[in-house]
């Protein structure tokens, strides 16, 4: 049976000593608890990946619905206990690090993935998740969506327009592998221990394929790595691994249409194809693989 009140939940979360340096905050709120499941949409038929169950809060409402849950966590203190309070046939609970996780060992066709996640790990869940920009991780197919409670502003930086302070590497690369909207806000009421800034949900759902096509994927995450290194400084001034003088650098920007005074965060995910493809084209070939 689900405890249904936050005071049960609450008390169950305050027996448990959190770890510091596992950023471990455990929502206990169940109205938000019920709507994060509610936003899957499970059934008997769906897989879900779960990222660091913690005290099973998430956990056990998944289970509920049908789907087949895996759930994932780091904290070998926490193994027995979510084990012992779990008696679900369709849970399997591992004890891993998430970021050395094989989704392939999972057999599913298509899997969910969701999480309350250390906040300070967010940006390597997703790079595990779908890969880095060109560079797909070898479970992409399978993805079928993350969804995850993350800190307020990290969730703006993946959903950011260009030209905004928030816009950078991790929206360019949320932008190649998903659809990304912000859900709904959690405060920080809705944890125990209390974090010190207020939550997002928000849902990535995984893209067929990347909305932009380059014939060098890899000089693109070099070209948006680059770009957003002093991200202050204009973008052609950041390009010193072509090894192209000023102006040609001036002449491939016009070329694509971008000022050559633009600064990284001017450019939309397709502005950076665009660029990377002109400088494909001028480059030597393998220079986008190159280390810095």
């Amino acid at each position: 049976m689900l405890d249904h009140t936050r005071e049960m939940l609450f008390q169950r979360a305050i027996t448990v000593r959190t770890k510091k340096k596992l950023g471990q905050n455990f929502l206990v709120e169940p109205y938000t608890l019920d709507k994060i499941v509610d936003t899957l949409d499970l059934s008997s038929g769906d897989t879900v990946l779960e990222i660091g169950p913690g005290l099973g809060f998430l956990t056990e409402r998944l289970c509920e619905t049908g789907a087949r849950v895996f759930a994932v966590e780091l904290d070998r203190d926490l193994i027995e206990p979510l084990t012992r309070s779990m008696p679900y046939d369709n849970l399997k609970i591992i004890h891993a690090d998430f970021l050395e996780f094989d989704f392939d060992e999972i057999k599913a066709d298509k899997i969910k993935v969701v999480g309350n996640v250390p906040y300070q790990i967010t940006t390597p869940i997703i790079a595990h998740t779908f890969g880095e920009i060109g560079q797909p991780a070898p479970w992409i197919n399978k993805v079928q969506s993350l969804t995850m409670t993350v800190q307020i502003e990290l969730a703006r930086r993946i959903c950011a327009p260009p030209g905004i302070k928030d816009y950078g590497k991790l929206t360019l690369l949320a932008q190649y592998y998903a659809l990304s909207k912000i859900l709904f806000k959690v405060g920080p009421e809705e944890f125990i221990p209390k974090p010190e800034v207020t939550s997002a949900v928000i849902e990535m759902i995984r893209l067929e394929t990347p909305p932009v096509a380059v014939d060098d994927p890899q000089l693109l995450q070099r070209l948006v790595v680059a770009g957003f290194k002093e991200r202050r400084k204009m973008l052609k001034n950041n390009l010193a691994f072509t090894h192209l003088s000023e102006v040609e650098l001036i002449k491939i920007f016009a070329g694509v249409g971008i000022s050559p005074a633009a600064r990284a965060e001017n450019l939309s995910l397709a502005q950076f194809a665009k660029l990377s493809h002109a400088l494909a084209a001028a480059l030597p070939q393998g220079v986008g693989q190159e280390a810095d």
